[in-house]
């Protein structure tokens, strides 16, 4: 698949602490210049209302805070990927909320080398103080948003997921934004950042 020599395909990955907003960035630039929005979260969410074995249990492991195991949460998002790049239309994808652990980071840029959109890859991370993620999370109430599942969230963010950032701030990929101004504000940063 060729991308348009006027506007690149890219996969912008957005990462960052629970409640720091990824949702809603991705959507904005999803509406505004047509990309194709991938939340893990909702796709889990959305899995875990049927009552089959695999939905019992990723409501269960979301209910405590802890992340869903890897090969599920690609069995769960992969067909999408891979269905956008079979009809190579569309500005491309935003993936909001993966990867969260290392492996998960490996087998997603293993993936998109064999799609060769290696070079295509932005990862933005919303920066936001664990004290504004406990408030933004409570006040949100979510039924996976409660005070004790909330800290171990943080806490498994601080585990899983900080490697993943110095991982790809190794690589080069990495963009931080202040998710601590207004949505208006971040997303101006957003787009700075990602120069689209």
């Amino acid at each position: 698949m060729k991308a348009s020599k006027k506007k690149k395909q890219l996969f912008i990955i957005i990462l960052g602490r629970p409640g720091s907003g990824k949702g809603t960035q991705a959507d904005l630039l999803g509406k505004k210049f047509g990309f194709s929005h991938l939340s893990t979260g909702q796709l889990l969410r959305n899995r875990a209302k049927k009552k089959d074995f695999v939905g019992r249990t990723i409501k269960h492991i979301q209910g405590t805070g802890a992340l869903v195991p890897t090969p599920l949460v690609f069995q769960i998002w992969s067909p999408y990927i891979e269905r956008f790049f079979m009809k190579g239309k569309g500005r491309g994808i935003i993936l909001d909320g993966s990867p969260r652990k290392l492996y998960e980071a490996y087998l997603l840029l293993e993936l998109l080398e064999m799609y060769g959109w290696q070079k295509n890859v932005r990862v933005l991370n919303i920066a936001i103080s664990p004290k504004e993620a406990m408030r933004r999370l409570l006040k949100r109430g979510r039924f996976d948003d409660d005070a004790p599942d909330v800290k171990n969230r943080l806490r498994v963010f601080n585990k899983e997921v900080v490697p993943v950032l110095k991982f790809l701030k190794k690589k080069g990929m990495l963009l931080h934004v202040n998710g601590e101004q207004t949505i208006e504000d971040v997303h101006k940063e957003v787009l700075k950042k990602l120069k689209i």
